[in-house]
């Protein structure tokens, strides 16, 4: 009852906004610069976006690799096509991201390994962002009214900066390994503290998770530029330094878990971010509506891929940090403490 009643609320977020904008929005005007599309610009974006998926792709199999595992690119790509499938399919990007974890376990070697390796790829990819709308908005701070989304872009960056400090303290690990074991019920706190651990074990990978974050940079530096030519596409002059602030923006509203993968939130923020540039709301509609048609498009080769992959036996060929010798780490510091 409360998964239809969440559902619900979904997707009566997601239509009531989207409706609320299509009303007061010149749909005739929208039409017109859809039909007046510049085919040669939207392959251009379509290219963009597909370069995207494989860096992301590429951001994620390094961090697998630093569980020493070895997975192809091509098996990372496929299983980011498939989770992009079920983010526009499912209520909320995660649902994707559920997906393409569980589908990761046999090349992972189990299910907790697989979850902590998309946690931590999505939450490097998130600080990136986070920074580079923080660094963004401080730039053209001047230039846009009512720029109340800096202090809380800064909040959620130093709550993010606070987190990191949390998964590799090996204080915060040794505490909260005590507290989750009390949690018995099907062995909920046993599994919390083995992916506290595990994220743990990230600690010893700077050089991954620096190349992860420059990664997410260049990830972001492709989705701008399939805004900017998406939007020159629809003959819309926006000045593309513009699309480096809206982009990281536009992606922490995505992230909203009340709607249809962000609908109508996500078309809001643009229609809200290109009036504060003096933009007509009907090319921010038009220019949204596109983006998202093209990574719906985009994303069908991932439901053809999850139907054709097979279910092979776990092809992990790596030894782990045992939860025993990380908690030996653990115990040895919180005695000398």
């Amino acid at each position: 009852m409360k998964n239809r009643t969440g559902s619900l609320l979904k997707y009566g977020l997601s239509f009531g906004v989207l409706t609320f904008l299509v009303w007061r929005t010149d749909m005739g005007r929208v039409a017109t610069i859809l039909k007046q599309a510049a085919p040669t610009w939207l392959g251009l974006a379509i290219g963009a976006y597909l370069l995207s998926v494989g860096a992301v792709a590429y951001r994620w199999k390094v961090l697998v690799a630093a569980q020493g595992i070895q997975m192809s690119f091509s098996r990372a790509t496929s299983l980011y096509f498939i989770g992009n499938f079920f983010s526009n399919f499912l209520p909320t990007s995660i649902g994707g991201d559920a997906v393409r974890a569980l589908s990761a376990r046999a090349d992972v070697g189990s299910r907790i390994d697989a979850f902590a390796s998309v946690f931590m790829e999505r939450f490097v990819g998130l600080f990136a962002i986070v920074m580079l709308a923080l660094t963004g908005l401080l730039l053209i701070a001047l230039g846009l009214e009512h720029t109340y989304i800096v202090p809380a872009t800064l909040a959620l960056f130093i709550a993010m900066l606070a987190i990191f400090a949390f998964l590799f303290s090996r204080r915060s690990v040794a505490y909260f390994k005590g507290h989750f074991h009390r949690i018995t019920l099907f062995h909920i706190g046993e599994r919390a503290a083995r992916f506290h651990e595990i994220l743990y074990q990230y600690r010893a990978q700077p050089k991954a998770l620096s190349l992860n974050f420059a990664v997410s940079i260049g990830f972001q530096g492709l989705i701008v530029l399939m805004n900017v030519c998406a939007a020159k596409a629809l003959h819309i002059r926006v000045d593309p330094l513009y699309f480096t602030v809206f982009v990281p923006v536009i992606g922490i509203v995505s992230m909203f878990p009340f709607s249809i993968n962000a609908l109508g939130f996500r078309e809001g923020g643009y229609v809200f971010l290109f009036d504060r540039i003096g933009q007509p709301s009907f090319e921010a509609l038009g220019l949204s509506l596109t983006l998202y048609g093209i990574t719906v498009l985009s994303s069908l080769p991932g439901g053809l891929l999850f139907s054709l992959q097979r279910r092979p036996a776990s092809r992990a060929s790596h030894k782990p940090v045992s939860v025993p010798e990380l908690s030996k780490d653990t115990a040895r510091e919180q005695s000398g403490s």
